[in-house]
């Protein structure tokens, strides 16, 4: 009785400090149970266990593989977020890092669930751009379709409605500066991830460790231009990839249904139209009002980084730059 009183005791330590779900510690701690029991039997089925359960926790851990037929060196997030297809509505959202894709995420959850994205806190640790996760499941199905296959891609790009968020680029440019690399905080503070953005781009840059945490504007252009030169631009984290190089890398501009910035008077409405609705009640604004002044040294390098993107989305834009030498944006 007092053995079989141990099995049970230890049984319910096990369950209470094995709730998460580590395979590994479900299994170390069922040792004093085998113990107790002394049945050989017991003990095979405990190392059968024990080994499944490891092996499903190292695959769980291990990064995921890439599709066959991808392309190697591809634009990274052109690999991380091509195609999005929402199959309810028939809809290909599309948009850069700093286009705008907050705003349109918060719409189209909205639109969605309706009701505003409810976690609004870092503390929540749950990111709107994550289309993928639980969090944007409506009754446990999913919303987003995440599509591979060049084929279905194509078959998509052709039926559905297909819109791509756009903004000038330079102006993009400086936004995306100012929010991870800008040296006195920039807005809310700078992003805490500052020192790894600056690190990547001078890594990219061929400079390697520097011991960095910020750049000026300047350095910022030339570490740019730089990347460019070398013919790395497409390894560039999406904040600082060329729009040219992400919803536009397989499908050219003229293959969109819609290209449009997310400030233009229309952009909202025919977002609303997919979810048949007629209420275009903007999402908060996800912007800064820190200005920066321009040198004519990071204008003259900005404007060859963004010569290709100028070629391929100019006549989708409604406005001049107001990136210019002197100007404070």
């Amino acid at each position: 009785p007092v053995a079989w009183a141990a099995v049970a005791i230890l049984a319910q330590a096990w369950h209470q400090l094995c709730s998460g779900g580590n395979p590994p510690c479900l299994h170390i701690f069922s040792i004093p149970i085998m113990l107790a029991m002394m049945r050989p039997v017991a003990w095979a089925c405990w190392i059968v266990s024990l080994g499944y359960g490891i092996a499903l926790h190292v695959s769980e851990s291990a990064p995921a593989k890439r599709p066959k037929g991808e392309v190697q060196g591809e634009p990274l997030d052109k690999r991380m977020y091509f195609l999005d297809y929402m199959p309810e509505y028939n809809f290909i959202p599309c948009g850069c890092a700093k286009c705008g894709t907050t705003a349109m995420l918060n719409f189209i959850y909205s639109r969605t669930f309706g009701h505003d994205w409810p976690y609004l806190t870092d503390a929540d640790h749950k990111d709107i751009h994550n289309v993928f996760s639980w969090w944007w499941e409506h009754k446990r199905v999913a919303q987003f379709e995440l599509v591979w296959d060049k084929e279905r891609q194509k078959e998509l790009m052709d039926s559905a409605y297909s819109m791509a968020i756009i903004r000038d680029p330079m102006s993009r440019l400086i936004s995306s500066y100012k929010s991870k690399i800008q040296c006195d905080g920039g807005p809310g503070g700078g992003d805490p991830h500052r020192a790894a953005f600056v690190m990547q781009l001078r890594a990219l840059q061929g400079l390697g460790e520097t011991g960095e945490t910020c750049l000026a504007l300047d350095d910022f252009a030339e570490a740019l231009h730089q990347i460019h030169k070398n013919n790395d631009a497409r390894y560039l984290n999406d904040h600082f990839l060329p729009q040219h190089l992400g919803c536009f890398y397989t499908y050219h501009p003229g293959k969109w249904t819609k290209v449009i910035e997310i400030d233009h008077q229309d952009t909202f409405k025919l977002m609303a139209e997919r979810f048949n609705s007629t209420n275009v009640t903007l999402p908060g604004k996800h912007s800064s009002s820190t200005k920066i002044q321009v040198s004519q040294k990071a204008y003259n390098l900005l404007k060859l980084v963004t010569a290709k993107e100028y070629e391929v989305l100019g006549k989708y834009l409604s406005r001049p730059s107001p990136v210019m030498p002197g100007a404070w944006v």
